[in-house]
């Protein structure tokens, strides 16, 4: 049997990344004990990188561009509080700049990934507006288990979902339109592995969601979940014809 020597590093990751995804599940159910501080920074890190090592080299440069974007939102964003609300993260990403965790960058990289995978065959007149609506409804999923449950951030104002104030996801929308609006300018196809990794991180959000009985917020995920398996059907079947 022939090794193909190449594909290691790309298999390593991916290994890594399946065994921070299923140790951080283990860590919730109390099963690993004292799991250590920077696995939650490589558990995103190596999700985003994934994504760009299935990804072409102009898809690469504009999803760099998108989340380094994303994580001067969040730079502005924490320090004058009037993008998404005022809010402070915690030492859980424990790398930050300007007190923004720089695994912020690929957090954006991941749920961008995710949004392209489902408008990517959409008209791109109505795709920014998509794109931020569902940007919006991955925010509902991930906010709640983020503050609640792995205490990433904390809001300084309350709001009716989860204490979450309203502002946070105002601001998702209007922001996540020009970032939607970027993909226009080149063409792209999310790459199944990218959208598996998405998916996934998506899926593990849910999962810790319901393990602490955030039942709205995981439902919210696994419906958009189902959603991104349709289109990943319907788009198979007229690549198929």
């Amino acid at each position: 049997m022939k090794i193909n020597y190449k594909l290691l590093p790309r298999l390593s990751i991916i290994l890594f990344f399946i065994i921070l995804f299923f140790g951080g599940i283990f860590s919730e159910l109390g099963l690993v004990s004292n799991p250590p501080n920077w696995a939650p920074n490589l558990f995103m890190l190596f999700g985003s990188l994934i994504i760009l090592m299935y990804s072409k080299k102009k898809l690469i440069y504009t999803l760099l561009f998108i989340g380094i974007l994303g994580f001067i939102y969040e730079v502005v964003g924490a320090k004058y509080g009037f993008l998404f609300g005022g809010y402070e993260y915690s030492n859980v990403f424990n790398i930050q700049l300007f007190s923004v965790p720089l695994v912020m960058i690929s957090a954006w990289i991941i749920v961008v990934t995710f949004t392209l995978s489902i408008i990517q065959d959409f008209d791109k007149k109505y795709a920014p507006i998509l794109g931020a609506i569902i940007m919006v409804i991955l925010d509902l999923v991930i906010d709640p288990i983020a503050v609640h449950v792995l205490k990433i951030w904390v809001w300084e104002d309350s709001g009716f979902y989860y204490n979450i104030p309203l502002h946070n996801f105002l601001g998702w929308f209007f922001l996540s339109i020009p970032i939607i609006y970027i993909m226009n300018f080149i063409d792209y196809r999310i790459d199944n592995i990218s959208r598996i990794i998405s998916v996934s991180i998506i899926g593990f959000f849910s999962i810790i969601g319901l393990m602490n009985n955030i039942y709205l917020a995981s439902g919210i995920g696994l419906i958009i979940i189902l959603i991104n398996i349709f289109f990943y059907q319907k788009q198979k079947k007229v690549g198929d014809v």
